[in-house]
């Protein structure tokens, strides 16, 4: 009978130990991996292996992002290579993590791969470039990577381990391509009880991903969000977290995220605001939260078209509380043009007794705030006030929204037949 675990036992290391154990266990069929108490270096992203189970060492075992180097490109590069040129090729080494990009090519466009093999100025990397990088643009290549990294992967879990993302020796990443741990098109991935901290970027970044839990992780100290659902991700959950002190907002809901659960988490003292909800990010539980002392506003429905609303979301039983340490006037801010968003249950404390409650534009439409809603040291419940065509006391017996009611027609536009 074969191994049933693989143990990673030395104290001290690199990423390469981690990589040798993930993949050695993927190749043959062993479902854990347990890393014991140490410090690694990390030159590459550990990437996660469908099927594979990691476990930490509460507390001990750390994962620290190594310093970043750059370099400019000695040519322009093209959408599709495989390959980058740079001015400095002696500072680069085969298996370090690397981040391509320019001016135009942020965001999606930015490409973070692997190095695979070395010639002259060229570095071949194993995942193709994401668009054309030209020198008068200022295209770099950095050392900046997810420290955890998952890509396309299914039914794997990391849990009880510790993330340093040496912020001060690295540069930014955004969360289209990075994070503390970045998560691309993966599927029934669990992350529990991990630590987050002093990554320049976000903490934890999940693109295009269905069925994601993410439990009793800390996310703080990092210079972008605390968490990043994006772009089309579904199904969701997200609970028993503390966001705190990060540069940007806790949640921030990027693009088409759907049907997702936040529950019970802290989300405190980050500098923009506690959870940011945009575009079409639509049928959400947001309930239970401790949201409170973030700069701006606890809860803020970002400008949108009523297409492109962060429409149908409910805010139930939420402690929301003397947030706009910085700057609003509100605990919760509506922008036109959101409609069916359902609060039952929160209790509203404002910072000051010249805030609102809640604030929603003069398009918004079916803002149901109940009865049930206690507010406390707010000039006024609402504005407009709650006796207009944009506010209801109403709340609708039936609420399609949440994990549980994912279905096929909310993952068909990541090509999913069955949720």
């Amino acid at each position: 009978m074969g191994k049933k675990v693989i143990e990673v036992k030395t104290k001290n290391g690199t990423n390469e130990t981690l990589q040798k154990a993930v993949d050695t266990a993927y190749r043959t069929g062993v479902s854990s991996v347990i890393i014991g108490p140490g410090v690694f270096e990390m030159y590459d992203s550990l990437h996660l292996r469908s099927g594979v189970k990691i476990f930490g060492t509460r507390g001990e075992t750390i994962l620290r992002k190594h310093r970043c180097i750059s370099s400019g490109l000695s040519a322009d590069l093209g959408y599709g290579y495989y390959d980058v040129s740079v001015r400095k090729p002696q500072l680069f080494k085969v298996g370090m993590g690397v981040y391509i990009t320019d001016d135009a090519g942020k965001g999606f466009y930015g490409t973070v791969a692997t190095i695979m093999w070395k010639n002259g100025d060229k570095l071949g990397i194993n995942r193709m470039l994401n668009h054309d990088y030209a020198r008068v643009r200022n295209a770099r290549v950095s050392t900046v990577f997810p420290v955890i990294s998952g890509y396309y992967v299914r039914d794997a879990s990391i849990q009880d381990i510790s993330i340093d993302g040496n912020a001060g020796e690295n540069i930014f990443i955004d969360g289209c391509r990075g994070g503390g741990i970045f998560l691309l098109q993966c599927h029934g991935i669990n992350l529990l009880n991990i630590s987050v901290r002093n990554y320049n970027g976000d903490g934890i970044s999940f693109q295009q991903c269905t069925h994601l839990v993410i439990d009793g992780c800390e996310v703080r100290d990092n210079c972008g969000s605390g968490l990043h659902p994006g772009s089309g991700s579904a199904g969701v959950v997200m609970k028993n977290c503390r966001l705190i002190n990060n540069r940007s907002d806790g949640v921030f809901y990027c693009l088409r995220v759907s049907f997702t659960l936040l529950e019970n988490c802290e989300i405190t003292g980050n500098d923009q605001d506690g959870v940011s909800i945009g575009a079409r990010d639509t049928e959400h539980i947001i309930r239970k939260n401790k949201v409170s002392d973030n700069g701006r506003y606890g809860i803020y429905f970002r400008k949108a078209d009523e297409v492109m609303g962060g429409n149908r979301n409910l805010i139930e039983t939420n402690i929301i509380s003397e947030n706009c340490r910085k700057s609003g006037k509100s605990e919760i801010l509506i922008e036109n043009i959101n409609c069916d968003i359902w609060l039952r249950g929160n209790r509203i404390r404002c910072r000051r007794n010249s805030g609102y409650g809640i604030v929603a534009g003069r398009l918004c439409k079916r803002i149901c705030v109940s009865d049930d809603n206690l507010f406390e040291r707010c000039a006024g419940r609402t504005l407009p006030d709650i006796k207009n065509k944009i506010f209801r006391n109403q709340i609708p017996e039936k609420i399609s929204a949440g994990p549980e009611h994912l279905d096929r027609h909310a993952v068909r536009h990541l090509n999913i037949e069955e949720p």
